[in-house]
């Protein structure tokens, strides 16, 4: 039975979901012991992963975008070769 291989983009997508649900987890707990939280860094973490996430969808984006155009040509190229 063959292993599916993971891409580099859903590798970092399953990486980036547990540590924001760790992260969570211990802010919840720090909230809880302290009464508070450092909003500054949540509010930092929270945005480098929605940056990450939305550079990561811009990339797939236009990786297909570009593979459709390729895809376009050559069957451009093969009508032309039969007509």
């Amino acid at each position: 039975m063959k292993l599916k291989k993971i891409g580099t983009c859903n590798l970092i997508l399953i990486i980036l979901a547990v540590f924001l649900l760790a992260f969570t987890a211990i802010m919840i707990r720090t909230y809880n012991c302290t009464g508070g939280i450092p909003d500054t860094l949540c509010t930092c973490v929270f945005s480098f992963c929605c940056g990450e996430c939305g550079i990561m969808g811009w990339i797939k984006t236009t990786k297909d975008k570009q593979s459709g155009a390729t895809t376009n040509q050559q069957e451009i190229g093969s009508d032309e070769s039969v007509g």
